[in-house]
Formats: structure tokens, C-alpha cells, sequence
């Protein structure tokens, strides 16, 4: 059967169908799965799920992460474990983002909201104390007393 028949018969590409001939005939070794896509993963899967639950982790503790403090993250521990990123912004990209974001389905960054002046003044030794006695539950955490204030 000729290359071009063959194309035809099984719907692949004459070019790509020639490429893999050549190469079988100069005796390198051909592999048959497609390569789906332009980009591959950049992280391994077990990699990138140990990195949404850190940030998922951090979320929970009060510690959201801003969508560019996550993109600067990725690249550090890209760089540390030898894979490349942009030098010249030291960051992830937008497409890195989007795709994590697409195969990550539990994952979310959450913009924290700023603290107004009256609330943080407010956070003082008595008001804390009222709120427990109100509560009527045992203080875990010891606040200092802010006396100069």
C-alpha cells in the first residue's frame, strides 16, 4: 500500500505518516502515541497536588495567597527543582495558571479583604475577654494587653 493510500485509509496526515517512515528506515526508533497538544505538564501530578493543598492548607489558616504571590511560588520551586520558567519575570505564567486552575478543580485563591482602622483598634485585651465571657468558652490563645495604646 503507498503512503498516500495508507494516509487516506487510516486518517493520519501523509506528512507525519512519511516522517515515521523515514525514521524506521534510517533504523531510529518511531513511537505511535500521539502527543495531544502544543505544551506538556510542567509539574508532575503528584507534584501539583501536594501544591493545591499547601495553598488550600494556607487558605485555611488565614493565609490566602494572591494569584501573583502564587505564580512567584511555582517558580521558586520550579528553580529549585531544576525546571524552567521565565528568568526575566521570575514568575509562572498565565497559561501555567489557567491549566492548574483547569486541572485542579478543589483549588481557589481568595483575595483577603483589608482589616478597617476601627476593627483593628478594637482587637484589645478587654474586648477579646468580653467576647470569650460571652462566649462562655475557654481562651486558648493568650492576647498581650495593649495598655499604650
Amino acid at each position: 500500500m503507498s503512503e498516500t493510500a495508507a494516509a487516506k485509509r487510516y486518517e493520519v496526515p501523509r506528512t507525519s505518516l512519511q516522517d515515521h517512515v523515514k525514521a524506521l528506515k534510517q533504523g531510529q526508533k518511531v513511537i505511535l502515541k500521539p502527543i495531544l497538544g502544543r505544551f506538556q505538564q510542567t509539574l508532575t501530578p503528584e507534584y501539583e497536588r501536594q501544591l493545591c493543598q499547601h495553598v488550600i492548607d494556607l487558605d485555611n489558616h488565614l493565609m490566602p495567597l494572591t494569584r501573583s504571590e502564587f505564580l512567584r511560588l511555582v517558580y521558586d520551586l520550579a528553580e529549585k527543582s531544576n525546571i524552567r520558567f521565565n528568568k526575566e519575570k521570575r514568575t509562572a505564567g498565565k497559561d501555567f495558571f489557567l491549566a492548574f486552575k483547569k486541572r485542579n478543580a478543589d483549588f481557589a485563591l481568595r483575595t483577603p479583604e483589608a482589616t478597617s482602622l476601627m476593627r483593628a483598634t478594637g482587637f484589645i485585651k478587654p474586648q477579646v475577654d468580653w467576647f470569650y465571657d460571652l462566649l462562655q468558652l475557654p481562651r486558648t490563645v493568650q492576647i498581650p494587653s495593649f495598655s499604650n495604646i
